[in-house]
């Protein structure tokens, strides 16, 4: 009996204050790093040219990135994706390495052949919409609490881009082209999820692909790998909760972890990425339950699966030994 082959999965990551960060001056005048965590090994340059001007920016990776790639790729249905606001050439150099790394770090050289990258070309700017359209209509596309104009449209990844390049040019003149529309949209989004950081970059419509994680911040003064099997205690601030942003990537894990256990379920991929988390984030009035400490445990477990040393990054007050 011929079995069913299902659709792939498309994870699409933001890059920046998720993946990997680009605030790494102050990390280089320490006098210490924790080896786990900012190792040499965690900092690579990004080589890129922009209208002309030749760019070298060095980047350090988030705690468990690598980690988190090679569980990702460890799914057979799973195609990793890089979707950044940064501009392409940017991005795919940096994609690039990121994967070198995970394949560096005992992974597969085919995972080379099993990953995009979309940038700000394939971004919908709603900026660029033409100011005689009807605010109604407008208001669609620029909803008032998602002020950010690039849009990561995951309808995108469906069409592929240059399709929806000519559509987006469309919808310039006509905004019915790619007017959001949950319930017509539900086909082409089932299987895309969009993790990200910040919620100004969603499209409108597309709030159950969405998982929202921390925003990344590094430890100060100095990052320490946790010693304990437990999880640290955090701050009464959901806002500004130094454990959770320095661990984002944990959150991720396994937030997508038991997403993928619920898909056994009959369960459809945004379904079961909305009742795990979804409702939290996208209320206003439960941001006390955003981002449970139960997925930042799970997703230590699992990233420990490639990394026995591999811990939650937390703060310090001074170096070791200091």
């Amino acid at each position: 009996m011929k079995q069913t082959q299902h659709p792939p999965i498309i994870i699409a990551m933001d890059i920046d204050d998720f993946l990997t960060s680009m605030q790494v001056d102050e990390l280089r005048k320490r006098d210490w790093r924790d080896p786990v965590h900012h190792g040499d090994n965690h900092f690579f340059t990004v080589e890129f040219e922009h209208n002309g001007v030749p760019y070298k920016v060095e980047n350090v990776l988030s705690p468990g990135c690598i980690e988190f790639f090679r569980f990702l790729f460890e799914q057979e249905r799973v195609h990793p994706a890089f979707f950044s606001a940064g501009i392409r050439s940017r991005n795919l150099d940096l994609a690039e390495k990121v994967v070198q790394m995970a394949i560096d770090a005992g992974g597969d050289p085919q995972w080379k052949k099993r990953y995009d990258v979309y940038s700000r070309e394939d971004c919908f700017d709603t900026e660029l919409m033409d100011r005689s359209v009807d605010a109604g209509i407008r208001d669609r596309f620029q909803p008032a609490h998602y002020f950010g104009n690039y849009k990561k449209d995951l309808r995108m990844i469906h069409h592929g881009r240059e399709a929806y390049h000519k559509m987006f040019q469309q919808t310039l003149d006509d905004a019915s082209t790619l007017l959001p529309n949950p319930e017509k949209d539900e086909a082409m989004l089932a299987n895309l999820i969009l993790v990200e950081e910040d919620a100004s970059y969603l499209f409108p419509g597309q709030e159950k692909n969405m998982l929202l994680c921390p925003t990344y911040r590094h430890p100060y003064p100095y990052a320490v790998n946790y010693g304990g099997d437990d999880v640290p205690p955090t701050t009464q601030d959901p806002w500004d909760d130094g454990f959770k942003a320095a661990n984002t990537i944990f959150y991720a894990a396994g937030v997508l972890h038991r997403v993928f256990e619920r898909l056994s379920e009959n369960m459809t991929l945004p379904d079961a990425l909305w009742q795990e988390q979804g409702r939290f984030w996208v209320d206003p009035k439960r941001y006390q339950e955003r981002h449970p400490l139960h997925f930042f445990a799970k997703g230590r477990d699992i990233l420990q699966r490639y990394n026995p040393r591999l811990n939650f990054a937390v703060r310090s007050q001074e170096a070791p030994g200091a």
